[in-house]
C-alpha cells in the first residue's frame, strides 16, 4: 500500500503539465484514449472527492463569506447570462446553448491546485468551489430552463444527473475524512493530490478520444473558440472583482477560480444526452481548463527544469572533455 501512495504522491509533485501529457499520449495511443473515455465519470467523481477531502477545516471567517458568495454568483449566474448574450451576438444556436452551460460550471479542482502552487490562498477558493458544487444542482437547471428555454437539454434530467455527480464525491470524501481522522488526513494530502492529478490525466485521455472526430464536424468552431475565450476572460475578471474585498491575494486566487471551470463535471453529467457538436464544445472547454493552469505552472516549474538541464549539460560537457 505504501508504494502505491508514494507513487501517487510523486505524480502530484509532477505538477499540472501531466494531464496535457496524457492528452498527447491518448492521441498517439487510441486504445488508451478509449479507456479514458470509459473512465470519464469515475475520474470526475474521484477528482471532486479529492477536492472536498483536501479542504482545510476551520471556522468560517466573515471576511471570506462576501468574496466566496460573490464568486459563486459570478460563476453560476452572471457569467452564463453574459455567455447567452455573446452567443446571440455571434449567431450561435445549439453550440451557443452549450457554451452557456459551460459558463455556468463552478471553479475547477485544478484551479485550487494551481492556487496552492502559486502560493495563493487555497481555503477561500475551496469554500467557493464547494458552495458552487452544492448550488449547481439548482443553478444549472435554472440556467438551462430560463436562459435556454429548455431547448438544449431537459432541466430536470440535468438536475438529477448533476445531483448524483456532486453528491457521490461529497459523501465519499466525508466518509474518508471520518475514517482517516484529521492527523492521517494531513498525511494523506500528497497522495490525495496525486490521485486528483491521476483523475485529471484520465480526463485528458477522454479528451484525446473524441478530439479528432469532433474537429472534423461541420460547425462554427472559430466562433465557439472565441466564445470560450471571452467567457474565461470574463469569469477571471469577475472572480478578481469578487475577491477584492478579501485582499489582493484572494483576488488573484479568485481570478483563477473564475477563469478555470469544471467543465468535465458537465461533460460527464450529460453523457448520452449531448450531441456530437455539444460534446466537442465541452471537450474544448475541458482542454482549456487543463491548459491554462499548466501554462501558469511554468512559473515555478521552468526554473527547476532549466537549472537541472544546465547542470546535466555541464556534466555531459565535462565527460566529453575528459575523453
Amino acid at each position: 500500500m505504501r508504494p502505491v501512495l508514494d507513487g501517487f504522491a510523486r505524480l502530484g509533485d509532477a505538477g499540472l503539465p501531466a494531464p496535457l501529457v496524457a492528452v498527447l499520449v491518448g492521441l498517439l495511443v487510441p486504445p488508451l484514449a478509449a479507456l479514458g473515455q470509459l473512465m470519464l465519470a469515475p475520474c470526475v467523481v474521484v477528482l471532486l472527492a479529492m477536492s472536498v477531502l483536501l479542504a482545510e477545516p476551520g471556522r468560517l471567517q466573515w471576511r471570506e463569506m462576501g468574496p466566496v458568495g460573490l464568486l459563486a454568483l459570478a460563476n453560476l449566474v452572471i457569467t452564463p447570462l453574459a455567455a447567452h448574450l455573446l452567443a446571440q451576438a455571434l449567431g450561435l444556436d445549439e453550440i451557443g446553448g452549450w457554451l452557456v452551460l459551460v459558463a455556468a460550471c463552478p471553479a475547477a479542482g485544478s484551479a485550487a491546485m494551481m492556487a496552492g502552487l502559486l502560493g495563493l490562498p487555497v481555503r477561500p477558493m475551496l469554500l467557493a468551489q464547494l458552495l458552487c458544487f452544492f448550488a449547481l444542482p439548482f443553478s444549472a437547471p435554472l440556467v438551462a430552463g430560463l436562459v435556454l428555454d429548455g431547448a438544449v437539454i431537459d432541466p430536470w434530467e440535468l438536475l438529477w444527473r448533476v445531483t448524483v455527480m456532486v453528491g457521490l464525491p461529497s459523501l465519499l470524501a466525508l466518509g474518508l475524512r471520518l475514517a482517516l481522522g484529521e492527523a492521517r488526513r494531513r498525511e494523506f494530502a500528497r497522495p490525495a493530490r496525486g490521485l486528483g492529478t491521476a483523475s485529471l490525466c484520465g480526463i485528458g485521455l477522454a479528451i484525446a478520444a473524441g478530439l479528432p472526430a469532433g474537429l472534423a464536424l461541420d460547425g462554427p468552431w472559430q466562433e465557439c473558440l472565441t466564445g470560450l475565450a471571452v467567457v474565461s476572460l470574463l469569469g477571471g475578471a469577475l472572480g478578481a472583482i469578487a475577491g477584492l474585498a478579501g485582499g489582493t491575494t484572494i483576488a488573484a486566487a479568485f481570478a483563477l477560480g473564475g477563469a478555470v471551470r469544471n467543465v468535465s463535471l458537465l461533460w460527464s453529467a450529460t453523457e448520452g444526452l449531448a450531441t456530437p457538436a455539444a460534446e466537442m464544445v465541452m471537450q474544448m472547454g475541458t482542454l482549456w481548463t487543463l491548459l491554462l493552469p499548466a501554462l501558469l505552472g511554468l512559473r515555478g516549474w521552468w526554473p527547476r527544469v532549466s537549472d537541472r538541464s544546465f547542470r546535466l549539460a555541464v556534466a555531459v560537457l565535462a565527460l566529453l572533455t575528459m575523453r
